[in-house]
């Protein structure tokens, strides 16, 4: 078996340098192609060409539609069913050639920037996969001729591409392509598709884990026992110097999420975190659990409101988490204009923000995964033994994990990226 995995290694590694060696693939590779000129294309006044397509679409769906139902009109008055037998299938024919030609006209240029960036990509991953060890190695096309490589070291495919096009926008794209093609077939069945894409958008967003909208980070395996703290909705006063203590006693760097109202409340213990070591996300600024459904602008103005506070700690968060882990299509173009990505998680109790804190550490060491990211909260809980109960708890979850042989590892470490970034004075004093 290991032999024929070998096979199919080396045969798709030669299907691959095959498709390289392609005009269409070195084309796409160094011209760096993106989806940012297909944007740019989009938002220019449509040309000559493109209107002519679209008026030719449109006539189409005239011929497929008025010109059928003419002719079976006149064939039941002429009482001559050849007209519509054999006019119909000629004249739905002919709009489907209109149709293609106006197509063509209209959306060949977007359609083979699109695939270009599509190529670009394949090709990325298929020559950048990551290495491993065994048997199964051999389905890793790793070993490419040497022009992919070098296409590689001079940056023609780069390890991260901004921008990219997200599921959502995939999938869209796909329902509208199939509510078309199911327009011709039958227009009661274009709901189907619609529907479906719809019923997506309103359900991903609640998918902490899945990056719907836009690239989140919720784990990162790194092929051994390892995990990360998390703590969101922060600082509290009563909770977080007991919570800072319980950390430090046992090594453990954490990441706080802090809401920038409470951030400025108690500015003592922002500075207190920091000086034990630990790391700051931005987590909004009132977390306003319905914030996903404000304005971009509302949007844009919590995140960068306490970005503006904690530089004033001369500290800047690169890591966002929205409240409740819910995402939107405009989250992805704020973040990117202020430099920052998402961070979610992949393991937590639903403690409702320490409202049920019962049984939280039997929860949570239930759930843990290798590369896990651990959402857990420093706020004041209400009820079920109070802050005695959940420091137990806090001691549990960690003495837990090292039980079970896990290293609890700084986010930064887990994720491989910085977390934070510190600022020089003038930038904090800004």
């Amino acid at each position: 078996m290991i032999r024929k995995m070998k096979s199919w290694g080396v045969i798709r590694e030669r299907m691959v340098a095959r498709f390289y060696r392609t005009r269409f693939a070195r084309e796409a590779l160094e011209g760096k192609a993106d989806l940012s000129s297909l944007r740019s294309s989009l938002r220019a006044k449509p040309t000559p060409r493109v209107w002519a397509g679209l008026a030719l679409i449109g006539f189409s769906y005239v011929i497929g539609w008025l010109a059928v139902r003419l002719l079976a009109w006149v064939s039941y008055l002429l009482r001559e069913p050849l007209i519509v037998a054999i006019g119909g299938p000629l004249t739905y024919g002919l709009s489907y050639l209109v149709f293609l030609f106006g197509w063509y006209l209209a959306g060949v240029h977007y359609a083979n920037i699109f695939l270009r960036w599509a190529t670009r990509r394949l090709l990325e991953r298929l020559a950048a996969a990551p290495p491993g060890d065994g048997p199964y190695e051999w389905l890793r096309p790793s070993r490419f001729p040497v022009e992919v490589s070098a296409a590689i070291k001079n940056g023609a495919v780069t390890g991260r591409e901004r921008g990219g096009l997200s599921p959502a926008l995939f999938t869209g794209v796909t329902a509208f392509f199939i509510a078309g093609f199911l327009l011709w077939i039958r227009p009661t069945l274009v709901v189907v598709p619609l529907g479906f894409f719809i019923l997506l958008c309103l359900v991903a967003p609640f998918l902490t884990r899945v990056g719907f909208f836009l690239p989140v980070i919720s784990r990162q395996d790194r092929g051994r026992n390892v995990a990360a703290l998390t703590f969101d909705d922060g600082p509290d006063p009563d909770v977080t110097p007991l919570l800072l203590e319980v950390l430090n006693r046992y090594g453990i760097q954490a990441t706080f999420f802090v809401a920038g109202a409470k951030a400025k409340q108690h500015p003592e213990l922002i500075r207190e975190i920091l000086s034990r070591g630990h790391t700051l996300g931005n987590h909004s600024y009132h977390h306003d659990p319905l914030l996903m459904l404000r304005s971009r602008t509302r949007l844009k103005e919590e995140i960068a409101h306490t970005q503006d506070l904690l530089a004033n700690f001369a500290v800047r968060p690169l890591t966002f988490r929205p409240p409740v882990g819910i995402t939107n299509p405009r989250l992805k173009g704020v973040l990117r204009e202020l430099g920052m990505y998402c961070v979610t998680f992949s393991c937590r109790a639903f403690d409702r923000g320490n409202r049920r804190i019962e049984g939280l550490a039997m929860i949570i060491l239930k759930k843990v995964r290798p590369g896990a990211i651990i959402l857990l909260h420093d706020v004041t809980p209400r009820g079920g033994g109070g802050i005695a109960h959940w420091l137990t708890e806090m001691e549990r979850i960690v003495s837990g994990l090292k039980t079970r042989g896990y290293e609890i590892l700084p986010l930064s470490e887990l994720i491989d990226r910085p977390v934070m970034e510190q600022l020089a004075a003038d930038e904090s004093k800004r």
